[in-house]
């Protein structure tokens, strides 16, 4: 795996405006041409373009089982996993929801960051921001400290993140921190979904739940953000493996992968995400907040 950030004309636009918002994780003091920082003495490090203030140790993501198996396959094939996740994910993400949000903004002028990208680069221009250290990620930390300045962002999208975080409160205080007044966030959380470690998994949010989650923010839209169809079969794949595991935790890992044929079935999404009622088993909700001007 080539673990370095490509040295783009683009990466290089973005690593220049990320360099003019960078700021201590623990005073918000700014670091201008520094990762130590000049007032309390926190210390990050460069890793070639990549930035790092923290984020997991290697042991955490090799504590669960099965991310033991995703952590080898993004680190290996990280360019392909989100692919390979859209295929054979059980889960199916409302279409558009996400590139319509980043389109609203423009983003050679408009500072935009994934909270939590993964291995997902959603494009060029967007600073990704992760706990493990992916090929496409600008800056390794810990989500609930971020290495920017106060109204630094225009935007910014958490797809996934909120469920894996142990003080949801703690990271959305960070979302508005770092928004300039006005700014947006799209944020995806789970409801009807099985237990999935990326290292950790902590909560679930209905959907009144999660507006109470943003009192801070201006709720501009909260729907399901995948439907329940896919909440469904996420629940029937893993009832069948432990089924034919016959209490086995070995042979449940194995049989596992075999009920991913049943994914495709998440298509039905494509009507179901619709329902007047789709909140009641709903997958997941998307929610587009903004920081009052």
């Amino acid at each position: 795996m080539n673990d370095t950030i490509a040295d783009t004309p683009v990466a290089l636009v973005r690593h220049a405006r990320l360099a003019e918002v960078l700021a201590c994780p623990s005073c918000h003091h700014p670091l201008r041409g520094t990762v130590v920082c000049p007032s309390c003495g926190t210390a990050g490090r460069r890793d070639g373009a990549r930035l790092r203030f923290g984020g997991f140790e290697s042991e955490e993501l090799k504590a669960d089982a099965l991310n033991r198996v995703k952590e080898f396959v993004k680190t290996r094939f990280h360019r392909l996993y989100p692919t390979a996740i859209k295929v054979l994910s059980p889960a199916m993400e409302r279409p558009g929801a996400i590139s319509g949000f980043l389109k609203s903004f423009d983003l050679d002028r408009d500072l935009v960051a994934d909270f939590g990208c993964g291995t997902h680069r959603r494009d060029e221009r967007i600073v990704c921001m992760d706990g493990a250290s992916y090929g496409n990620v600008d800056i390794v930390t810990d989500l609930r400290r971020l290495p920017l300045a106060d109204d630094s962002l225009a935007g910014g999208v958490s797809i996934a993140v909120l469920e894996h975080v142990p003080d949801p409160s703690a990271h959305i205080a960070e979302m508005h921190r770092v928004l300039r007044p006005g700014g947006r966030m799209l944020v995806f959380v789970p409801f009807m979904q099985p237990f999935h470690a990326s290292p950790y998994d902590f909560q679930r949010y209905t959907e009144v739940g999660l507006r109470e989650q943003f009192p801070q923010f201006e709720v501009l839209s909260l729907k399901p953000g995948a439907g329940p169809t896919s909440g469904m079969i996420w629940v029937l794949q893993e009832w069948l493996a432990m089924l034919l595991s016959f209490g086995s935790a070995r042979l449940y890992r194995l049989v596992l992968p075999l009920t991913w044929i049943l994914s495709p079935l998440k298509l039905l999404d494509l009507v179901m995400v619709h329902h007047p009622m789709a909140a009641q088993v709903a997958s997941g909700f998307i929610i587009e907040v903004r920081k009052p001007a």
